[in-house]
């Protein structure tokens, strides 16, 4: 739970006023945890005067823990149901409502019963999302050092003749060890499965000679952490040395270059440019990275498209990869935090030298 929602709200609120609108409905989770602290199920409505959390008997003692800071309804129609009521209740002249994440039925449902203005808003929240506050930082700090430990226990155990599964359910152990939960679904792969990018753990055995990717994070207190590693069973191959040397090249350059000011699409082609020299251009089939907070995919976006810009505070990946189809591939991946001068890394399991 935050400390003190009243400066994120007091933002929100500023922004309702400069667009003429007088409250709204947040409906996607991360947000409705960001702005109150809430970590159940349901809506939160933010009024210029009040606010809301819409959710139902489950969460009681959730809706609890933040009860001193907002009202609470436990409405058995639902939360929507709750949400309009409220509504009702302070009268707004107009209601924004996120429409990346409202879904067709809740649009309809408020044309239907409500008699405001609705205003479909963007990144509302997720804008103010992008900046990390101290807090924030040394969550994701801990979610970090804690897939680091949780990985580094792991490898001990990395050994032939076990399932990709079986794997990926040992390293989600090694998480549990340290009290935290896998941040999404573990990508292990073998071989050349290690040629899908986001590979899903498969009942193949891993074998002497095999290549090894592992893209696991780790979420603490809800804040999320990303890394990627891989590895080689036994004597590396002279290709996958040349294959992993040449991502490990391209990914210490973007490190290196990523500083506030820079745009997400200008750090995507200091790693791009380094696999384009090497022959593996049309191989490097993804963006370099992504914002990582209380979501493990979030703004900012790190891409050939991408204009965002880079500023002290964001936290975000830096991963470029090769993959082939038929041989295998190779990915590297750390979470970094843009500071004032450039940015720090977060992420510290060991890379092997190959």
């Amino acid at each position: 739970m935050i400390p003190d929602p009243s400066a994120r709200l007091a933002r929100v609120r500023e922004q309702l006023r400069r667009d003429e609108t007088q409250a709204a409905l947040i409906v996607q989770p991360e947000n409705v945890r960001y702005l109150s602290g809430f970590t159940g199920e349901g809506y939160l409505v933010v009024g210029l005067e009040r606010a809301l959390i819409a959710t139902d008997g489950r969460y009681k003692v959730e809706a609890g823990a933040v009860a001193d800071r907002f009202e609470t309804s436990f409405d058995p129609a639902g939360h929507l149901a709750g949400a309009l009521a409220f509504i009702g209740d302070i009268q707004p002249a107009g209601l924004a409502f996120e429409a990346d994440h409202t879904t067709y039925a809740t649009y309809q449902e408020l044309t239907e019963k409500l008699s405001v203005a609705l205003r479909p808003t963007t990144r509302l929240v997720e804008q103010l999302r992008l900046i990390k506050d101290e807090g924030e930082i040394a969550l994701m700090r801990e979610a970090a050092r804690r897939a680091d430990v949780a990985l580094a226990a792991f490898l001990t155990d990395l050994r032939p003749g076990v399932t990709e599964r079986r794997l990926a359910l040992d390293l989600h152990a090694a998480l549990v060890d340290q009290e935290v939960e896998p941040a999404f679904s573990i990508i292990m792969a073998c071989g050349p499965s290690c040629a899908c990018p986001h590979a899903v753990p498969s009942g193949r055995e891993l074998a002497e000679g095999d290549m090894v990717k592992i893209d696991v994070g780790a979420r603490h207190e809800g804040y999320c952490s990303d890394i990627t590693r891989s590895y080689f069973v036994g004597e590396p191959t002279e290709r996958f040395r040349e294959v992993y040397r040449l991502v490990l090249q391209a990914q210490q350059a973007a490190v290196a270059a990523a500083r506030p000011g820079v745009t997400g699409r200008e750090l995507d082609a200091v790693a791009r440019a380094i696999i384009v020299a090497g022959g593996f251009g049309e191989q490097f089939a993804h963006g370099l990275g992504h914002g990582v907070g209380l979501q493990v995919h979030e703004r900012p976006r790190v891409s050939a498209r991408s204009e965002d810009v880079l500023a002290p505070g964001m936290v975000l990946t830096i991963e470029p990869g090769i993959y082939m189809e038929d041989w295998g591939g190779v990915r590297i991946e750390d979470t970094v935090l843009i500071t004032d001068t450039g940015c720090e890394v977060l992420t510290h399991a060991p890379k092997p030298e190959y």
